[in-house]
């Protein structure tokens, strides 16, 4: 069984133990789905908008911003806040990497050990939530010092302080724009990463989900006369690439294949209006609202042929849309659970991502100008 699927089930296991109502198994479930939710600004709008299009075949995490200099979880008004949506509902404590790098202790095995200590004090529920790793910076890729500190963190992270229970946690790594062109050096960082076979082993035991920042952009996605099948291969080349290199790469790449074949997941985006880092989604409702579909479809499509993610999605989410109402904040929130809801839930299928009837109307979307930017391919073989 994959790890993930092992520390989903363990949360919602201590529910139970606490009295609370797990939902009941489904045989119909295409998965157990994990959704994960990190909202910068805020995330209550998705977070209801998922607990009222909720299904028994996925569990729920949601990253909790840090407080204090980014350097302390917030508090228990936000957790209690995730809880009460059920106990398929968990919160994820951000750990952030910048943040960290400017704080004593000089180890990064007691950060991580320290940030552990204050999420127990923070109320955090070690049978039901855990940590988040946020940003994991593109010096990983190559420079030793920095893999050494966040291997290190992790370990702190995964341990805790003396007496608590090991728990394993998600890792956001820092993405790239979708509109990259010069693709040599950065796919040739990515193979040398992928390759450090002792530094995956090494790391793998202490991640329960590793999740590559992939933000879509309707500029490279929305091209009019293209079918949804052709869209959503574009899309599954960049918001899949890191883990399709390493299954195509030779023996060193294993324990990075591994990893990925039980935690890799994309971040997408339903981060609207953003002006910079999200995709640049300065679009319409409707057009946001079928990128985002269109983001559900091909990872559940990619899934069914491939190893990864399996039911495995997160989605960066802005509570706070520049010029946007609130009721069009809702109607984008309820559109991205509408569609996880339909390719995960009870019968699930891919084409469900794009509307109830199976027709595809929800993934549809034109931007003028718009082109797929076809680099992204070079990605499936090393």
């Amino acid at each position: 069984m994959k790890v993930a699927a092992v520390l989903a089930a363990f949360l919602v296991a201590g529910a139970v133990a606490a009295g609370e109502r797990a939902p009941a198994a489904e045989s119909s479930c295409p998965y157990q789905a994990q959704v994960l939710v990190y909202g910068q600004n805020g995330w209550a709008t998705l977070t209801n908008a998922l607990a009222a299009n909720q299904t028994p075949c996925a569990n729920y995490y949601v990253v909790v911003t840090a407080i204090g200099a980014k350097t302390k979880p917030r508090g228990r008004g936000a957790v209690d806040a995730i809880h009460a949506k059920g106990p398929s509902f968990h919160a994820l404590a951000e750990f952030n990497v910048g943040a960290w790098s400017k704080v004593k202790p000089a180890s990064w095995a007691a950060k991580g050990r320290l940030f552990r200590q204050r999420m127990a004090s923070a109320g955090y529920d070690p049978a039901r939530d855990t940590w988040a790793i946020n940003e994991l910076s593109s010096a990983a890729r190559t420079k030793p010092i920095t893999q050494s500190r966040m291997r290190d963190a992790m370990r702190g992270l995964f341990t805790g302080p003396r007496g608590a229970a090991p728990q394993q946690g998600a890792v956001f790594v820092v993405g790239v724009g979708q509109q990259l062109v010069n693709f040599g050096p950065y796919k040739s960082q990515v193979e040398i990463w992928l390759g450090n076979s002792g530094w995956w082993t090494s790391v793998s035991p202490y991640v329960a989900w590793w999740g590559q920042e992939a933000y879509a952009s309707c500029s490279k996605e929305c091209v009019s006369g293209a079918k949804i099948a052709i869209r959503s291969t574009h899309l599954n080349e960049y918001v899949e690439h890191p883990a399709r290199l390493a299954f195509a790469g030779p023996a060193p790449a294993v324990p990075a294949r591994a990893l990925f074949d039980r935690a890799y997941l994309p971040l997408m985006t339903a981060y609207w209006r953003d002006a910079k880092g999200y995709g640049n989604n300065r679009v319409s409702l409707a057009q946001m609202q079928a990128l985002t579909s269109l983001e559900v479809y091909a990872a559940r499509a990619w899934a069914i042929r491939n190893p990864y993610p399996d039911g495995r999605i997160g989605f960066a989410w802005n509570e706070h849309p520049a010029g946007a109402t609130p009721a069009q904040v809702q109607a984008l929130a309820t559109r991205v659970a509408q569609s996880i809801a339909g390719a995960y839930g009870d019968g699930g299928t891919a084409a469900r991502a794009c509307g109830p009837t199976g027709a595809y109307t929800w993934c549809k979307a034109t931007l003028g100008g718009a082109s797929f930017n076809p680099g992204w391919a070079t990605f499936s073989s090393w």
